[in-house]
């Protein structure tokens, strides 16, 4: 239910960028989910299908597109996506979160007829 705000905010956004851009229809809108956003695929777009009729994004498909948290090796300073666990596959030391990553919620480009 959290993705509620969410979209509402989503739809805001295209409604001004439409504005702005002078766009009257939106055809495609790509989003980047996180891992760790809890937004979930499948509510997001539920959301979007009802609350974007009358908006320029309405009909607009929705295409996501996941993103891993990445991680930081404390022992070699190793950078890595998140997979399985937290262990550095280079060395096996301890991964330790990049802030902010894996967290994304975000419009990363949009398509006009």
């Amino acid at each position: 239910m959290h993705e509620l705000p969410a979209v509402e905010d989503l739809i805001r956004t295209l409604d001004e960028e439409s504005e702005n851009k002078g766009i009257s229809e939106i055809s495609e809108i790509h989003i980047v989910i996180g891992e760790l956003s809890s937004y979930i695929g499948e509510c997001v777009q539920m959301y979007f299908d009802f609350l974007s009729e009358g908006h320029s994004c309405e009909n607009a498909k929705l295409v996501f597109h996941h993103k891993k948290a990445r991680f930081k090796c404390s022992s070699c300073g190793h950078e890595f996506d998140h997979e399985k666990d937290f262990a550095c596959p280079l060395c096996g030391g301890e991964g330790r979160i990049i802030k902010g990553t894996g967290k994304e919620f975000l419009i990363s480009s949009i398509k006009t007829p």
